[in-house]
């Protein structure tokens, strides 16, 4: 099931940043080594990770992973730490299902925008609300795309 809303914001605070081109098997270990640097810092981790996906090259993607955490931390070489990450008038697909599905969901918010002559300014970005690895039917992601809110 999808919903697709209009004029949605995202707005999160204190957030550890993975940007890079990685294949799909290695994004976990990403995601591990991530969770590992907050736990070291003394931050934990207080919400599910955000992905954003730039392009998908073969067996590769260039992805960044948000991991939002409880308080700041200092950048490395590898991770960078963000004080907020903002998005405004934004189109959100609230996508109930199983995950496979998900990339349905997306051409349909895709679909949605050139059909309403939308005009996107960021990739999507999947936040995930809800993951049920005994029922994976039950998933929750809300995709958002910032929007353009330019009149030409």
């Amino acid at each position: 099931m999808i919903e697709i809303k209009e004029n949605r914001e995202l707005n999160v605070t204190n957030v550890l940043s993975y940007r890079g081109k990685v294949k799909q098997a290695e994004l976990e270990n990403v995601g591990k080594e991530m969770e590992s640097h907050i736990q070291n810092t003394g931050a934990k981790r207080i919400e599910n990770p955000i992905t954003a996906t730039y392009a998908v090259e073969g067996d590769e993607i260039d992805i960044e992973l948000l991991i939002p955490i409880d308080k700041s931390i200092d950048s490395t070489d590898k991770f960078v730490f963000k004080n907020q990450i903002k998005i405004v008038n934004a189109v959100v697909a609230c996508y109930k299902g199983h995950p496979m599905g998900l990339q349905e969901a997306c051409n349909q918010l895709n679909q949605y925008i050139v059909e309403h002559k939308l005009q996107p300014i960021t990739v999507g970005y999947n936040v995930t609300k809800k993951t049920d690895m005994l029922s994976p039917e039950n998933t929750e992601i809300d995709v958002y795309v910032g929007i353009s809110p330019n009149v030409l």
